[in-house]
């Protein structure tokens, strides 16, 4: 029989709160209890991590929840309070644990509900007590004195484009594992910054965030010091608790944990305006990838990221390759279901004439009419060969629509293809094209980079634009840097 039982479970979502879209818990795929096991065992995952370090510490395992969903607008109230009575109840059934592992975001809003992640927190508290409970986050991940408040330790990524969530996931729960022993008494401590750069120069191989890792690096080097985390933030959420911040976890020294994070949250804000970057204009953009004598070139549509919450149906780049005449272009992806269904009334090799994107709200462009010939339809779904890899992903129904030689996925949900199986599932070699479009920010980075050419991102309007005065906020504090000069 076991001699420790620890509950797992995994709650993500980063909301924009900008976004039109409300989400219900079907749009987070849930998991429910020993599913997790079957979806998330031999992931590069948190969940992934967690499970292997659990068994083979002869660990009972208590799968709880697991439900995440592309970034979007926020989740339903009614929703949301399913996801924490589940995990809750869950609890409550097996009698007591000896932990809690949980893999949240750090960055989810609901409709009415600004923290959902300090409130869960708070609810797993008055179960299980003095219990250890360990989180991980992303590096985006929205820090807060109620999410502090209620657990033990936070271990953040370390990267950005985020490829170590399955080592943070082994970190947390190696930590996790010392505590029940009575090796460690881990305490966690932050500092909050007056400070919401856009996430677009917060990556970690390059700009600020390359000295504050490292900085951090070294503080987790310093005795009695469990882990270090920096996290910038996500400034598409308008909620008071917005703003970058630094988090340290030590082994019982209150005092060092918050000398620590002052020392580094100086930094960071020292730093602040090296996290703004000039980004190029739509035209310039598309007549610098056309020119190129060799790719790919990878136009990438910042502003129109679904791994920040916009929609995934922007027109603007897309309407200016076909003005231009652009040849051997793969673009991925414009969400339109309706599309979709157009071409697999259609079918395969099949001329079809529609109207496509800008059809999830007004600020993406207005829906473009082309006509091309079908390609391929398939279901969607593939296997991540990059980042998280080995977890099954779908997109809905998709079709490949051939515009004079842009090649288009059409989806019928929101996606960032920051995994080139995307392309190759749907019969598009990447490497073989001399210009593609991705709706991503930087994620696509880690896979792309290899074998790209040039990396142009592109200034276009739409909901994960980096230039902020384009939103119009109402619940954050104010003065904060960009908006105000500080």
């Amino acid at each position: 029989m076991s001699k420790w039982k620890i509950a797992i479970g995994r709650v993500s979502h980063e909301t924009n709160t900008f976004s039109v879209l409300r989400l219900r818990l079907d749009d987070f795929s849930p998991s429910y209890g020993d599913e997790i096991f079957g979806v998330y065992s031999g992931t590069r995952t948190e969940l992934g991590g967690f499970i292997d370090v659990l068994k083979a510490h002869d660990v009972e395992i208590v799968p709880t929840l697991a439900a995440s969903a592309t970034p979007s607008g926020p989740i339903i109230r009614e929703d949301f309070e399913k996801i924490v009575e589940t995990i809750v109840d869950d609890l409550k059934s097996v009698g007591g644990v000896d932990g809690v592992l949980l893999s949240l975001h750090g960055a989810m809003v609901g409709v009415d509900v600004p923290e959902p992640e300090g409130i869960l927190l708070q609810a797993v508290r008055e179960v299980v007590g003095d219990t250890p409970i360990i989180v991980t986050l992303d590096l985006h991940a929205l820090v807060s004195e109620m999410m502090v408040g209620n657990c033990d330790a936070i271990f953040g990524y370390n990267t950005n484009p985020h490829v170590d969530s399955y080592e943070r996931g082994v970190e947390a729960a190696g930590a996790m594992m010392r505590a029940v022993r009575g090796e460690i008494r881990p305490l966690v401590t932050f500092r909050k910054l007056r400070m919401m750069p856009p996430t677009i120069n917060q990556r970690t191989t390059e700009g600020p965030m390359v000295r504050l890792f490292e900085r951090a690096y070294e503080m987790e080097r310093v005795p009695r010091v469990i882990n270090v985390s920096v996290f910038g933030g996500f400034p598409y959420a308008d909620v008071a608790r917005v703003g970058s911040s630094v988090v340290v976890v030590t082994d019982n020294d209150l005092e060092l944990a918050r000398r620590l994070s002052g020392e580094l949250g100086e930094e960071m804000w020292s730093r602040r305006k090296e996290f703004l970057k000039e980004i190029t204009p739509v035209g310039e953009a598309v007549e610098r990838a056309v020119s190129a004598k060799e790719g790919p070139i990878i136009l990438a549509d910042v502003a129109d990221n679904p791994g920040g919450g916009a929609p995934g149906d922007s027109t603007f780049i897309l309407r200016e390759l076909l003005r231009k005449g652009a040849k051997n272009v793969g673009v991925a992806v414009i969400k339109d279901p309706e599309a979709v269904a157009e071409a697999i009334k259609v079918g395969v090799c099949g001329t079809l004439t529609t109207r496509i994107g800008g059809k999830t709200d007004s600020f993406h462009g207005q829906p473009l009419e082309v006509t091309g010939k079908i390609r391929t339809i398939t279901d969607g779904v593939f296997v991540h060969k990059a980042g998280r890899v080995g977890l099954r992903v779908g997109v809905g129904r998709t079709a490949v629509l051939d515009v004079d030689g842009v090649e288009i996925i059409l989806t019928e949900k929101s996606h960032a293809p920051n995994d080139p199986e995307v392309f190759r599932r749907n019969g598009i070699e990447p490497v073989e094209r001399k210009i593609l479009l991705l709706k991503s920010r930087g994620h696509f980075r880690a896979a792309y980079e290899p074998f790209s050419k040039e990396v142009i991102e592109v200034d276009a309007p739409g909901l994960t634009t980096p230039n902020l005065r384009w939103f119009r906020y109402k619940n954050i504090p104010r003065p904060i840097y960009p908006l105000d000069d500080i």
